[in-house]
């Protein structure tokens, strides 16, 4: 296949595979070299974190390679116009969040963490690999352009619906997995045992992101498979405010921060949701790459920031960072921002991007109920969002006041000296979390249209609203906490999903394991290891009367075989017609 570039398409090699063309092509446009530019830069401002936080580890170059291939892979993804590279880059990134996460090793928990992300996003997989198969095998090549050509214009059902439906709801399962979300959204808080630079890329600009590209290139199918959307539509309103209720009651910042990047997936991948449901389908792509893009500058500059102060902090509990942003005013200024970029403030990248899913959402509703599509969907989603924004606000205003403010008897009066690398990488993120709403002005997204003055100014009276009243009344006038309350306990443990895992997943699995260990083992093992007892029976036997036999015998024995022989070729000769003569000689 060939890819655009501004308006120009560049051939690239391609091959048959059997009845499939395989045409591997990489798209070009201004929305693909934006997110590509801000892979790009979280990954070397994350190398260049590395080289400082990991400058004692003996691993760091293995770490840092790893970070190489995990960017690359993401771009990959990013700049694909091909499926099967795209799920080479998606399964690319998945290999390598297991090393990142469990970097080290030595650690039980690091361990256990990368292996249980490893298996949720994997057993998820399980499903995308299947979608796309179906894709491409009906569509005869791997190219996006072909297979949304052949899928919109083909027929095939199956179980009375259209079978590119049953093909997208695999895919929407993969990206669930991937992104962290309901019933998979456990393993990515966990994944916290991993180094802060590891947590910064898998939670900003790659992983949990690329299930947002891979809707976004399968948008023009995703928009006609109903049954697809409103998984992802169910999934992603439930997940977007559990993950923000869960981020409020955590006593753990770090913990804060992964299941924030949990719910604002969700807000992320919400507008894909509705791409059949009005005339916003265009805008609701760009929205949520608009918001993914945005998430990936602020949620990185707070996880880099986060890892300096926990480094002078000596933890990520929120009783030993109280206060911590205050010893150094680059810290306590991107802090601030990333904080603010979170909870929506507009002007901020963040708000700007909010402010676009807010608005394709609220589009959608007006145009709920028309045929074949759920009247309910929309509204689910509209308000899912609205709650979720005052919620974040309530947790990003805590998660502010438990480390810039703090109790003066427990600020830290020493100031901290930040390396100049560590400023540097803060300032750039920091830069572009402030200045980034400017490449969504500028069309970099093509969304449709902004939200209205009076949606922008209800949006950040929710938030200041929100977050006021979250900060302070519904965490009891206790902003830091110490995590020993049951709901805190509760919020921790993750609602003890683990134990659904086991229960709904693990337990089934062990007993059908055990039934077919006992099947094979009891039913149809008993039958070949009863022809091995009749074999060894009958040569037992014969061994035995042959021990018993006397040599006298067995010298008989052979003579009667010898007569018997003897026996058998006079006959043959006396009865064969006699030879002509001359044949001999």
């Amino acid at each position: 296949m060939r890819a655009a570039l501004a308006g120009r398409e560049i051939p690239l090699p391609g091959a048959e595979i059997g009845s499939v063309s395989f045409d591997p092509s990489l798209s070009l446009t201004a929305t693909t070299l934006t997110i590509a530019a801000v892979v790009l830069l979280v990954t070397l401002c994350v190398q260049v974190y590395s080289l400082w936080y990991l400058r004692d580890d003996p691993r760091r170059r293995s770490f840092q390679s790893t970070v190489t291939l995990f960017g690359a892979a993401m771009l990959l993804l990013v700049l694909s116009g091909d499926l099967v590279l795209s799920l080479v880059g998606w399964e690319v990134m998945g290999w390598c969040s297991y090393l990142l996460v469990g970097h080290d090793s030595a650690r039980p928990a690091a361990r256990r963490a990368a292996h249980k992300a490893y298996l949720v996003t994997r057993a998820a997989d399980i499903a995308l690999v299947s979608g796309v198969a179906l894709l491409v095998a009906g569509a005869g090549t791997t190219s996006l352009v072909g297979i949304t050509e052949h899928w919109q214009s083909t027929g095939a059902r199956l179980l009375g619906a259209p079978l590119v439906t049953w093909a997208l709801l695999m895919v929407v399962v993969g990206v669930l997995g991937k992104a962290a979300q309901l019933p998979f959204s456990d393993w990515l808080p966990d994944a916290m045992e991993g180094p802060t630079p590891a947590s910064a890329l898998i939670h900003a600009a790659t992983m949990v992101a690329a299930g947002t590209v891979l809707l976004a290139q399968l948008a023009p199918l995703l928009a006609s498979a109903t049954g697809a959307r409103v998984l992802l539509g169910l999934s992603v309103s439930a997940t977007m405010v559990l993950g923000a209720l869960l981020a409020a009651l955590q006593a753990d910042v770090k913990r804060l921060l992964a299941w924030s990047t949990v719910s604002q997936v969700a807000i992320m991948l919400s507008p894909f949701a509705l791409v059949g449901a009005g005339p916003q389908d265009h805008g609701a792509v760009g929205a949520g790459l608009a918001h993914m893009y945005g998430h990936a500058l602020f949620k990185a500059l707070l996880f880099l920031t986060l890892g300096w102060l926990a480094t002078t902090a000596g933890g990520t509990a929120a009783t030993r960072l109280t206060g911590a942003a205050r010893r150094h005013p680059v810290a306590l200024v991107s802090w601030a921002l990333g904080l603010a970029a979170l909870a929506g403030v507009p002007v901020l990248v963040g708000g700007v991007s909010k402010e676009h899913v807010v608005a394709v959402a609220l589009a959608s509703t007006r145009d709920a109920g028309r045929s074949g599509e759920p009247a309910w969907l929309p509204v689910l989603v509209l308000g899912a969002l609205l709650l979720t924004v005052v919620l974040t606000a309530a947790y990003s205003a805590r998660a502010f006041v438990v480390l810039a403010v703090g109790r003066r008897d427990e600020v830290a009066r020493t100031r901290a000296v930040m390396p100049p690398a560590i400023v540097a990488v803060l300032v750039v993120l920091a830069a572009g979390t402030t200045l980034g709403a400017i490449a969504i002005w500028l069309g970099a997204f093509d969304p449709a249209g902004h939200a209205s003055l009076l949606l922008l100014l209800l949006v950040t009276l929710l938030v200041l609203l929100g977050g006021a009243a979250g900060a302070w009344a519904c965490l009891d006038r206790d902003p830091v906490g110490d995590g020993t309350g049951r709901a805190s306990r509760l919020a921790a443990a993750g609602l003890h999903a683990d134990r659904v895992y086991v229960a709904g997943v693990v337990v089934p699995v062990l007993a059908l394991a055990r039934l077919v260990r006992f099947v094979d083992d009891a039913v149809i093992g008993t039958y070949v290891r009863g022809a091995g007892w009749l074999g060894a029976g009958l040569g037992g036997a014969g061994e035995v009367a042959h021990r018993r036999s006397r040599p006298g015998s067995a010298t008989l024995l052979v003579a009667l075989a010898l007569l018997l022989l003897l026996g058998a070729t006079l006959v043959v000769l006396l009865t064969e017609p006699a030879a002509s003569p001359g044949v001999l000689g």
